[in-house]
């Protein structure tokens, strides 16, 4: 399964893959374990989306337009 919001996914943060697979033994909530599909990295859900969330927000320098550099009089 991916956790994916538009074009953002999150990945794991041993080796980038987007695929995961959950603990069938787990509870769900933000606590839930997933575990990387390919090298069965463990990872919360909560961290997983918190992930989302840092590549949707603007980053500073994207989010203010530039400003027209004023002439000294």
């Amino acid at each position: 399964m991916q956790f994916r919001i538009g074009k953002i996914s999150a990945k794991c943060s041993s080796c980038d893959s987007t695929q995961f697979k959950a603990d069938p033994e787990d509870y769900s909530g933000p606590l839930a374990r997933f575990y990387c599909a390919v090298c069965g990295t463990a990872m919360q859900y909560a961290d997983l989306i918190a992930q989302i969330g840092k590549q949707a927000a603007p980053h500073p320098k994207e989010a203010r337009p530039a400003r027209p550099k004023q002439r000294a009089k």
